[in-house]
């Protein structure tokens, strides 16, 4: 298992998906299924910081669990407790843009990249895990 942790800031994503990038690549995981885990993963580490912490420091913890055929991203932050697929917003794809309400698109654009996407709540901590399967 791969772990590092990250201070919660936006001018460090770029750093933090590199991190990720980079092991799931010496993985041999193919581009476009490492592409789509940067994409779940950037919306992940946004909520976070901007709903999770707001103007408050804090920090993001990751962990690369492998099994084979199998990977799940585990990301920790000490936030409030707010599990996104419960308290995000329904989405209709098909609506016109300017009939969508604002937000929700996050977890909706997670779940399209992704095979699953799970939340627990462990002791301080929000686990959001991501969960992506190939061959």
């Amino acid at each position: 298992m791969d772990k590092a942790c990250f201070l919660a800031t936006l001018s460090l994503l770029p750093d933090i998906l590199k991190w990720v990038r980079i092991r799931l690549e010496k993985k041999g995981i193919e581009t476009k299924i490492v592409r789509r885990l940067e994409l779940a993963m950037e919306e992940a580490i946004v909520n976070v910081i901007h709903h999770g912490y707001g103007k408050q420091e804090g920090k993001i913890e990751i962990h690369l669990e492998w099994e084979p055929g199998l990977v799940k991203i585990h990301l920790k932050d000490w936030g409030p407790p707010f599990n996104p697929l419960k308290e995000a917003p329904k989405v209709d794809p098909n609506a016109v843009l300017e009939e969508r309400e604002e937000g929700g698109l996050g977890i909706f654009l997670m779940q399209k990249c992704v095979d699953e996407v799970l939340y627990a709540r462990d002791k301080n901590r929000n686990l959001l895990i991501l969960i992506k399967r190939f061959s």
